[in-house]
């Protein structure tokens, strides 16, 4: 038994495990080179390294060996200690990309999953104008935040294009979900670390990823719309990207930015909840349990004669902002002002790229029969009236320049499955044929969507 035992870690250690590896290695390198000729925007040599040179990169950089100085000279740590502290700092921030996991694993799971959930639909894309991009320009895509499915809707739909590297909070701290996401290009951030010499490697680490054209993804609000509108903006990450232009590869900074919205947020109910207080005393225990609830609900989508989508979930991808043309326009040089000009501006940039995400959100048809729904919560309405001021809606919004989904390109189809989508939630019921009743006690849950509309209203 022991021999036996010696000759299967041999075969092991000598035979099998080394034909895994180069088997592998063939494997990636093949996906690697037909997806470089592929993708608009292909892989950086920062992609395919290793992930241990770029932690190394990281913690040798002369701004973080600074803070870590800084740290050290401040606190009450020796510099062992700030060493060690800010080697967990970047085993959280630098990611592991994954070429197989990502656009072989993960793009079959993330196209399954998601189609099961949604009938999702890219609306608006500025398709030309992105094939004109300097691939020495870093792609940003910016975007507001609706569901926590926003990052991996966005890397599915781009994926096609280039992988895009977004960030996680601190929820995906610890196994499994840090080792899962790093792979697939995440990176793992501390909302509210309190401390100096984190705020400066993430920085450092923002700028790294961005100087070498790393596609990137941010979320301009400050969290996820509680109320269905759009938020107060954080800037934070956005003063961090664009610290890089002008470094290493990076000769523009591109923001693309994007409009995303569902018939359902799975999140809705919790955010409804939480509108005032927030999560952040929620721990990762909560976002577990509140995922495990969440797949739990999915169990009777799941049978075939009752799987029906949730709704609509639409993108919207607006046209191209260059950071260079911007400057130029506004008479600006960000990497040359003062702190105080340089806070100005990048508030002013903020708002330019929100107001384009708010023109470009998509008006799905939950959205327009919640905004009639509500107009008519102590009466019955009957479809041929919700049909009448669904297209006063459509005929207001199409003037203010907002886009509507309409799917194949009926007005009354759309609006049956928006029907079909606030039935199969409780929310309205079916008086009798063809004469449907809001459920009063979703009335919280009728102006969360309809709040997307902006400020439009239905006519009384």
């Amino acid at each position: 038994m022991l021999l036996l035992l010696l000759a299967g870690l041999g075969l092991l250690h000598y035979f099998l495990a080394p034909w895994f590896k180069q088997f592998y290695r063939k494997r990636t390198l093949r996906t690697s080179h037909i997806l470089d000729d592929k993708l608009s925007h292909g892989f950086t040599p920062q992609t395919h390294s290793r992930r241990g040179l770029l932690i190394d990169k990281l913690l040798s950089d002369p701004d973080v060996i600074a803070a870590i100085a800084e740290e050290t000279k401040i606190g009450d740590e020796d510099v062992d200690a700030v060493h060690k502290r800010a080697g967990e700092y970047a085993e959280e921030l630098v990611p592991s990309f994954n070429v197989l996991l990502y656009f072989r694993l993960g793009y079959w799971l993330a196209r399954s999953f998601l189609r099961f959930l949604y009938w999702v639909k890219v609306g608006y894309s500025a398709e030309k104008q992105y094939d004109n991009i300097d691939p020495n320009s870093c792609i940003v895509i910016v975007s507001n935040h609706r569901s926590n499915f926003d990052p991996f809707f966005l890397i599915y739909l781009a994926s096609r294009k280039a992988a895009i590297s977004y960030s996680a909070g601190e929820w995906a701290r610890g196994f499994p979900f840090q080792q899962l996401l790093h792979a697939i290009g995440f990176y793992i951030i501390r909302r509210d670390s309190g401390s100096a010499l984190y705020r400066k490697m993430l920085e450092r680490y923002v700028s790294l990823a961005v100087s070498n054209c790393i596609p990137q993804g941010l979320f301009i609000e400050g969290g996820l719309s509680r109320d269905g509108k759009m938020q107060p903006l954080k800037l934070g990450m956005l003063n961090y990207v664009t610290k890089a232009m002008g470094q290493g590869n990076c000769k523009d900074i591109i923001f693309i930015p994007t409009a995303l919205n569902y018939d359902k947020i799975p999140e809705d109910k919790t955010l409804l909840a939480h509108q005032e207080q927030g999560f952040k005393q929620k721990g990762r225990f909560y976002s577990l349990l509140s995922f495990s609830k969440f797949l739990l609900q999915l169990v009777p989508h799941m049978l075939p004669h009752q799987h029906k989508p949730f709704g609509y979930a639409c993108v919207n991808y607006g046209d191209p902002i260059s950071l260079q043309q911007w400057q130029r326009q506004h008479g600006i040089d960000l990497n040359m002002c003062d702190n105080e000009t340089r806070k100005q501006a990048i508030g002013q940039l903020g708002e330019d790229i929100a107001q384009e995400i708010e023109q470009h959100l998509p008006i799905l048809p939950v959205s327009i029969l919640s905004a009639i729904f509500l107009n008519n919560l102590d009466k019955p309405i009957s479809e041929l009236d919700l049909k009448a001021q669904g297209y006063e809606i459509f005929i207001g919004l199409r003037e203010h320049g907002r886009y509507m989904l309409v799917p194949k390109q009926d007005e009354d189809y759309a609006l049956e499955q928006g029907l079909y989508t606030l039935s199969k939630r409780k929310m309205i019921t079916e008086v009798e044929e063809g004469l449907f009743q809001a459920n009063s006690q979703h009335r919280a849950m009728f102006e969360y969507y309809r709040n997307s509309l902006g400020d439009l209203q239905t006519s009384k």
